[in-house]
């Protein structure tokens, strides 16, 4: 990029998005495992951004790894994420509680792999699960 492109591109940045922490629970109930997973993240304002409301596309997708990889469980959600007016940066929380699976071999938990991350690609294509807004609080 030239100067003035990249000079443009970085003063548009209405918001920035990192994940910092994340932890899961396993629980076994007779022949289902459910994984609950929380996830601690930031939203910083850019120079085009400001006060309001950011819908962040959270994805979280529970992957048997091995030679042949199989999705067994995927979900997008819309956190709704509120930022006061005057906050550089926001932190926030979603948990999933929902990730129920059939109750797994002991050999095959071990490629059991929880993925999270950002989907706005998934957000244009169907319509989301709506999350509940979680209490935020700023740094």
């Amino acid at each position: 990029m030239t100067g003035s492109a990249a000079e443009s591109s970085a003063l548009s940045l209405r918001y920035q998005g990192s994940l910092l922490q994340t932890a899961r629970e396993c629980i076994v109930a007779g022949n289902n495992m459910t994984i609950k997973v929380g996830v601690q993240g930031r939203i910083v304002v850019g120079p085009a951004g400001g006060a309001g409301t950011v819908n962040v596309p959270l994805r979280y997708a529970l992957v048997r790894e091995g030679l042949q990889p199989q999705t067994l469980w995927t979900k997008l959600f819309m956190v709704p994420v509120t930022i006061p007016a005057g906050e550089p940066h926001l932190i926030w929380q979603h948990v999933e509680e929902e990730m129920t699976v059939p109750r797994p071999s002991t050999a095959d938990l071990e490629g059991y792999v929880v993925y999270i991350g950002f989907d706005p690609e998934g957000a244009k294509s169907k319509p989301p699960v709506a999350a509940k807004p979680k209490t935020a609080r700023a740094r």
